[in-house]
């Protein structure tokens, strides 16, 4: 699987890309919040979720608070879905500053690491 790197979003950025749909496979979104210190994360989660359905996407959504969770998470998405899977929009929610991830732990989680997991 090749991965390109479309951007690390900001809370105030309004623009992401859905690239045109390949036909041969399917295409998932795989959305994983934190829900710890976060009260609309959930909201948040479902509205980016009806978007990607409505680009035809099949989607999947997972919380994490920890490192070895998020891992964990996107590890099992990733084995769910190789078989068919054509594209993988992934979207990790989340505080942090840096190039890091914030978990609930208070642990910072590199994205560089979480990047590497993805290729």
């Amino acid at each position: 699987m090749s991965i390109e790197q479309i951007g690390v979003l900001s809370p105030h950025s309004v623009k992401y890309v859905i690239p045109y749909n390949q036909k041969k496979s399917k295409r998932y979104g795989l959305i994983i919040f934190n829900p710890h210190n976060r009260p609309r994360a959930a909201e948040e989660a479902d509205y980016l979720k009806q978007s990607l359905e409505n680009a035809e996407f099949d989607v999947l959504i997972r919380q994490w608070s920890d490192s070895e969770e998020l891992h964990k998470e996107i590890q099992q998405a990733l084995t769910d879905l190789a078989a068919d899977c054509s594209l993988l929009f992934v979207c990790i929610m989340a505080h942090g500053s840096r190039g890091q991830l914030a978990g609930s732990t208070g642990a910072p989680i590199a994205i560089d690491d979480v990047l590497q997991q993805l290729t």
